[in-house]
């Protein structure tokens, strides 16, 4: 259990790490594409690729905010009713949640073969289902999360709040 908990820190430090290179070098990319072409030589590039950045990099930052509950709530309601009746909400929530994620990874593997032949406009050589793996990839890192949760909520854990 306890590499367990240490596989997941490196994991989470690694979606952390990740996740702020990739929107580092998003806006980079975008600043410099914007000054590129106030100069009269535009990157034409800069924009597809700060796109595949970007796919990667909301995934994670989803899965982060996820896994830390910092995920925006509204439990006005919910926090009135007794103890029970809120686990009894979240476990529906977490439900919900590994149905959308379930979702995500299934299609996102569809959608990840059907798009292996097309290719990005300013990068005729790099495949656009490298855009779309972070849709499937997300979702496992997210049903994971979920499954963390679900698991906590029944062992009365209060990280699961």
């Amino acid at each position: 259990m306890r590499d367990v908990k240490k596989l997941d820190e490196i994991l989470l430090k690694i979606e952390k790490h990740s996740a702020k290179i990739l929107l580092l070098v998003m806006i980079v990319m975008v600043f410099a594409s914007g000054v590129a072409r106030f100069i009269g030589h535009p990157i034409n590039w800069a924009v597809d690729f700060s796109t595949f950045l970007f796919g990667w990099a909301a995934f994670f930052a989803v899965d982060i905010a996820w896994r830390e509950n910092k995920m925006m709530s509204v439990d006005i309601f919910v926090k009135r009713l007794s103890e029970r009746k809120q686990k009894i909400i979240r476990l529906i929530n977490y439900f919900i949640i590994l149905a959308f994620s379930f979702y995500l990874i299934v299609w996102g593997f569809y959608l990840s073969y059907k798009t292996r032949y097309r290719t990005f406009v300013g990068m005729p050589n790099f495949s656009y289902t490298w855009v779309t793996l972070s849709v499937p990839v997300g979702g496992v890192l997210l049903f994971r999360s979920t499954i963390l949760k679900i698991l906590a909520e029944f062992r009365n854990k209060k990280e699961a709040q």
